[in-house]
């Protein structure tokens, strides 16, 4: 798990989204000329662009339960938005967290933070008080290091922890194999991301054809071979067998197991070439 866990924090790290900001100047001061006459300029609608918005990205509830497994002592849901601009580009993530406590039980969140290589952050600045009622948090400050998850964490009243985790991160390569013949370039990518609070792989084949070239895929896999015992997912390709002569991508993906000991992570793709010999390429991280 080491591996893999290495290679998740290495490319959320390497995800970014640019802040917007003003831009400052700096130089030597002039003095000012004095103001000639101006004359008005027309701005069209096409011209000016529309303030980003907020759009729901992901929000997840749980529903917890008393000791005695029956009493409900209310529910708690983490929730994100994105920031999208006027041409799809997302620049932001917020997260927040509402409670609805039941039957007397309080509950307070503590802190929360991206998993992105931030740190914990307070829910409430100097600490939140414990909540018997309704309550939402404030949204959290802007994040631009990529969408997450997002996890927030606390307390019950009896001093029991809680926590919750909402959205995910952008699927990022671990490993690649990419090799060019005459047909064009093919590429296997063994890829991670975060889901909620579930680590994911995928593997993600590529082909990018010279002119008059092809190929035929085959399968896609991806899988992992643990203290000897192999568990993966194959994608058949060959349902039925296409010659690709234009750009083609392809992936599968699953849930990764959380294994101890020495392990290798790995996607494959097999494919035939237009001399009817087939290849297969892997991209792997091990450790």
């Amino acid at each position: 798990m080491r591996a893999f866990t290495k290679a998740l924090v290495s490319a959320g790290a390497a995800v970014g989204i640019a802040a917007t900001g003003n831009l400052a100047t700096t130089g030597t001061a002039m003095a000012a000329a004095s103001p000639g006459p101006r004359s008005a300029v027309a701005v069209s609608p096409s011209d000016v662009s529309a303030a980003p918005t907020w759009q729901a990205m992901d929000t997840v509830c749980k529903t917890y339960t008393a000791l005695d497994g029956v009493t409900s002592r209310g529910q708690i849901c983490a929730e994100v938005q994105k920031r999208v601009t006027d041409t799809g580009s997302v620049t932001g993530y917020r997260g927040r967290v509402v409670l609805s406590p039941l039957n007397g039980y309080e509950m307070k969140p503590t802190t929360y933070h991206w998993n992105t290589g931030a740190g914990l952050s307070e829910v409430c600045a100097g600490g939140c008080a414990p909540q018997a009622g309704a309550w939402t948090s404030a949204w959290s400050p802007v994040h631009t290091a990529g969408s997450g998850p997002y996890k927030v964490q606390g307390e019950f009243g009896d001093g029991s922890l809680w926590d919750l985790h909402a959205s995910w991160g952008a699927w990022q390569t671990a490993d690649q194999t990419c090799l060019t013949y005459t047909a064009g370039k093919v590429c296997v990518r063994y890829e991670v991301r975060s889901y909620r609070d579930t680590p994911q792989e995928r593997s993600r084949l590529t082909y990018t054809p010279v002119k008059g070239g092809y190929i035929i895929p085959i399968s896609i896999g991806v899988g992992s071979e643990i203290d000897g015992s192999t568990t993966g997912t194959t994608r058949n390709l060959c349902q039925p067998c296409t010659k690709r002569t234009t750009s083609y991508s392809a992936t599968v993906s699953r849930d990764t197991p959380n294994p101890g000991g020495t392990n290798e992570y790995y996607a494959t793709a097999r494919f035939e070439h237009p001399n009817g010999k087939t290849s297969t390429l892997k991209a792997a991280i091990t450790g």
